[in-house]
């Protein structure tokens, strides 16, 4: 993942096995299964998944990450 699925920016880490995180909107997002599920970080530190549809934008992203660079 090079940049974050909501907000374009390329300020994301990795925080786990294909999950993610972004500085800029600080929003989680896990790639899987063909998919890409966003979540909103709670003041509590929880994560609320957020309601989107599943549109080709968001599956062709999931794809994309699915090619590893050379090198």
């Amino acid at each position: 993942m090079n940049t974050c699925p909501l907000c374009g920016a390329r300020e994301v880490g990795r925080i786990g096995r294909e999950r993610y995180y972004c500085r800029e909107c600080c929003h989680e997002w896990t790639k899987g299964g063909g998919e890409v599920k966003i979540y909103e970080v709670l003041s509590d530190g929880s994560v609320e998944q957020l309601a989107t549809d599943h549109d080709r934008f968001f599956q062709a992203y999931a794809q994309c990450g699915e090619r590893r660079r050379a090198g």
